[in-house]
């Protein structure tokens, strides 16, 4: 798929068949979210791969919770039924390995959090080039995500978000129209592009 068709198709999706993902497939798109720039090439962050069904009910409850979020009833639908969950977490101690700690005092914004954003659309991308659909929920509870996961309690493992990915429901369509319209409304009104000066 050409790379710009693979922009446009991507879009958050909340709806996911109960088929499993092909190892091969799945392999390749985990290995495309790990070739991304990082700070001084830190690889300042890791992905947690979930399949095991508790552990996606877990980080629903997790999106649930969280009090930003909007996603009421439909969060642990969509996430539990798909068949792989990706976590993108910050790794603050493998930045701080290169660069000194405190890591703030030498990060300008939290470099970490940002190369795992960056590993969190190539793994989103990648599913889309595959085939699939994904969706990236950042309102999340921290310490439910962290105990789920067992991640390590002294905070230098920071869970950015969570990222379903299955192949789309073919019901789904229904649930996001509304959605769409809207988006694509403020897609026409929106310039974010400015030459030479605000």
């Amino acid at each position: 798929m050409e790379f710009d068709l693979v922009l446009r198709k991507r879009r958050n999706v909340y709806g996911f068949q109960d088929r499993p993902i092909p190892e091969v497939v799945l392999s390749r798109i985990l290995e495309n979210a790990r070739h991304v720039p990082s700070a001084g090439f830190t690889q300042d962050f890791d992905l947690v791969v979930v399949r095991d069904p508790e552990k996606r009910a877990k980080l629903a409850e997790a999106a649930r919770q969280n009090e930003y979020a909007s996603y009421e009833g439909a969060v642990a639908g969509f996430i539990e039924k798909a068949p792989v969950v990706v976590v993108p977490c910050g790794n603050k101690s493998r930045f701080e390995s290169k660069y000194g700690s405190p890591a703030e005092k030498n990060a300008r914004i939290p470099w970490w959090l940002t190369d795992s954003a960056f590993s969190s659309l190539a793994l989103i991308l990648s599913a889309v080039q595959e085939g699939l659909a994904a969706s990236f929920i950042g309102a999340i509870d921290d310490s439910m995500v962290v105990n789920t996961l067992k991640l390590p309690a002294d905070g230098s493992i920071i869970p950015l978000a969570i990222v379903p990915i299955g192949y789309r429901h073919l019901e789904e369509r229904r649930f996001g129209s509304k959605m769409r319209k809207r988006v694509k409304a403020l897609r026409r009104s929106t310039n974010q592009i400015h030459w030479d000066e605000w």
